[in-house]
């Protein structure tokens, strides 16, 4: 049965079931804590509804469950509310929830570059680990193109900036994403939201049951399907793009056998669709006319209105792609003289294959299909001591099994050359194939000299292996088969890095509610190889190793009626991994980059019922090498707004939210001279709900970019050509969602 099928009959059990209590969710952390922990409140984040006072925020970005407040680390944390308030259903949306974190997709296929701080990896090359790492139920996912699946059932998100590799774990050099699904309740409940928007009528139904099989065991079984319709007209097929299909199911068991044991086992599925191309034209030169005019297109044009004049692929078809993601995890739990000990064994698995016009013009011209799998075990065991103690500690392994390999066939038939009657015409296929066994060892320790003064210190040592196995066959002779990407014998190359990677740092508690801290971490992700590099046997590349240097207050008041969060950093990054492209080849290479900056997080609820929110990033990035700008590294960038809840009649209250999102100009290439620098943008967003108290049921109004302001999310040289190609942010949506707990 498909999943959308599953779900409405879910919504549909659920008008027969639903029983006036209210709905219970366990909010339980990844790793619990040795010691009990206050009860998760909701992630209290910029758009979470206002409250007389404000619970603290439970988090386990150090693997064992923290008040937000308490730990020297600047975090980011994303309840459910706030996920359901702005209508996100994946990943790509969270940068519009998660302040200081930019996204940006690629032309070609799901292809992610996610930024923290204004560092980290750029999309373009499928093999490179991503700088900032997911983490999804202590299942690592190395690669960008993973944050391009569904976003569903959601406890909280945290987004963890700065160097944490010493206790993170891989490839966490510049900063983290750690997704914690929610868990079973401990009786029956459910949940369903759904959702239609009116300008590209798109529609979104998600939701979850939990099922209690006995005493000591439990089951929650959610899913999401999502048809989200363009934002962007094909002036060729008619339809809009990107269209997206989305269908995704998880479900999460515990187990409880006796109070110090508990293991949870976590499996999902998602399968996303994508179909037409979003990208338009910058400039335009009369190449471009000419080849345009002999496909026997309408002129083109560079008015960025939303118009897609791209075309169809050189197979008479829209763009096309299918990823699909299988995750699964066991984590069990046993208490061991106090202290938790943890063993997480995890799993994933994803296929990707695409189908594109790799010239970005009407025409048959050139295109690129693609097919991509991935697989990974991973296995980590761990022992976090007991809280409260004058020494605390952590120590653990991991081992971690990648295979990654790639098969593409690229096709060229372009009427022009360097010379006359040398055109650039051929077809190649490009194979690669990696594996990564990695293992490492780790520890941090907290001395706590007093009731104030604490000292932290992390240690991680990593061994790690890749080999790879590469090469090209010429499919059709020509200039662009032979020359341009020229062909290889098969062959292998492998490399090992060994870092060593630390943390220290200070925190001390001026009052109860104020403390201050200091931290210096340093960090490593490992070299490799490109799949997509013009020469094959120049595609390796370097580790890159981060250093960050930060200080921070973090202050709120007793009553939880406002808090006050300023931190300052300074990361170097050297060896920053890069791939780019320049209008012909991509080029792998490493280079120095440095962000230096400051982060503010701040809200006040000045009487009850409002509450006054705003978050800012500033951080100056650049090439220490160059001094040019880093890609997806907007100066500012933040969000600020106010919530307000008020009593309508005795049972109902009346909700507004209203937020203002920003950011300032930014690049998306290496030489920000390649490609259209993105423009400074700013959208206003406003919602409106009617709930009864304690929120068994609301129906709202979703308004995000109410202006319908136009922002360039990526920009790039179009191939061959010398024009240059954008993809624009999405266009005003406005939806109605209603939702049920019962």
């Amino acid at each position: 049965m498909k999943i959308r099928y599953f779900l409405l009959s879910c919504a549909c059990q659920a008008g027969l079931v639903a029983v006036p209590a209210q709905a219970q969710s366990a909010a339980s952390p990844a790793a619990p804590a040795p010691a009990p922990a206050p009860a998760p409140a909701p992630a209290n984040d910029s758009a979470a509804p206002a409250a007389s006072a404000v619970p603290d925020i439970i988090v386990t970005a150090r693997k064992r469950s923290e008040t937000a407040q308490s730990i020297p680390i600047s975090i980011g944390v994303v309840g459910e509310k706030a996920l359901a308030m702005t209508g996100s259903a994946s990943l790509l949306q969270l940068a519009d929830v998660a302040p200081g974190l930019n996204l940006a997709k690629g032309p070609v296929g799901a292809e992610i570059g996610v930024t923290v701080r204004g560092l980290g990896s750029a999309p373009g090359a499928t093999s490179f680990d991503s700088s900032v790492s997911l983490f999804v139920d202590g299942v690592y996912a190395p690669r960008g193109r993973e944050f391009a699946s569904s976003m569903f059932d959601v406890s909280r998100i945290e987004v963890i900036k700065g160097t944490q590799a010493a206790l993170l774990g891989k490839n966490t050099s510049l900063g983290a994403v750690n997704v914690i699904t929610r868990k079973p309740g401990d009786s029956f409940a459910g949940d369903l939201r759904a959702s239609y928007e009116f300008e590209q009528g798109s529609t979104l139904v998600t939701g979850g049951l939990d099922l209690p099989i006995t005493q000591n065991l439990a089951l929650r079984v959610s899913g999401q399907t999502l048809d989200d319709e363009g934002w962007v007209s094909d002036s060729y097929s008619g339809r809009a793009a990107p269209r997206t299909r989305d269908d995704a199911v998880r479900g999460v068991l515990v187990w409880k056998p006796t109070s110090g044991i508990d293991a949870t086992l976590m499996v999902q599925h998602d399968v996303s669709t994508n179909y037409g191309n979003m990208t338009e034209f910058a400039t335009v030169n009369p190449l471009a006319q000419q080849l345009a005019t002999a496909a026997g297109a309408a002129p083109l044009s560079t008015s960025l209105d939303d118009t897609n004049q791209v075309g169809l692929n050189g197979k008479g078809t829209e763009q096309f792609e299918r990823l699909a993601v299988d995750r699964a995890a066991g984590t069990v739990n046993i208490e061991v003289g106090g202290g938790t000990l943890t063993s997480v064994t995890a799993y994933s698995h994803y296929t990707d294959a695409n189908n594109m016009n790799l010239a970005f013009l009407p025409g048959d011209y050139a295109t690129r299909a693609i097919a991509e799998i991935s697989r990974e075990f991973s296995q980590e065991v761990r022992f976090v001591s007991p809280a409260h103690q004058p020494f605390e500690y952590l120590v653990g392994a991991l081992y971690l099994h990648n295979e990654l390999q790639t098969v593409s066939y690229n096709y060229a038939n372009y009427p022009f050359g360097p010379v006359e009657g040398v055109n650039f015409t051929g077809a190649y296929q490009n194979d690669f194939f990696q594996k990564t066994d990695t293992f490492s060892v780790f520890g941090q320790g907290t001395y706590n000299a007093s009731d104030k003064l604490h000292f932290v210190a992390g240690l991680r040592y990593t061994n790690e292996h890749k080999v790879v196995d590469l090469d090209r066959l010429v499919l059709t002779p020509g200039l662009y088969s032979e020359a341009v990407f020229p062909p290889y014998a098969p062959f292998t190359m492998g490399r090992r890095d060994k870092p060593v990677d630390y943390s220290f740092g200070a925190q001390y508690a001026i009052t109860p509610d104020i403390m201050g801290y200091v931290s210096y971490g340093k960090g490593t992700k490992s070299g490799g190889f490109a799949s997509s590099a013009t020469y094959l046997d120049q595609s390796g590349y370097n580790s890159e190793t981060a250093r960050t240097v930060e200080a921070g207050i973090k202050a709120q008041d007793s009553a939880r009626r406002w808090l006050f969060d300023l931190s300052v950093f300074q990361t170097n990054v050297d060896n920053f991994q890069v791939v780019t492209f320049n209008g012909v080849s991509f080029d792998i290479f490493n280079t120095n980059l440095r962000s230096t900056g400051f982060e503010l997080q701040t809200w006040w609820v000045p009487v009850k019922g409002v509450r006054v929110f705003l978050n800012n990033t500033y951080d100056n990035a650049h090439d220490r090498n160059t001094g040019q700008i880093v890609p997806l590294a907007p100066k500012w960038s933040g969000s600020g707004g106010v919530s307000l809840r008020e009593p309508m009649t005795s049972s109902l209250d009346a909700i507004i939210d209203g937020s203002i999102d920003y950011r300032s100009s930014r690049s998306y290439q290496q030489d920000p001279a390649a490609s259209v620098m993105g423009n400074a943008f700013t959208t206003y967003n406003l919602g409106l709900a009617v709930a009864p108290a304690g929120d068994r049921w609301e129906v709202r109004l979703i308004g995000r970019n109410l202006t319908n302001a136009k922002g360039i999310a990526f920009s790039f040289p179009t191939p061959f050509i010398g024009t240059q190609s954008v993809m624009l942010e999405r266009s005003r949506t406005i939806a109605l969602q209603a939702s049920l707990k019962f």
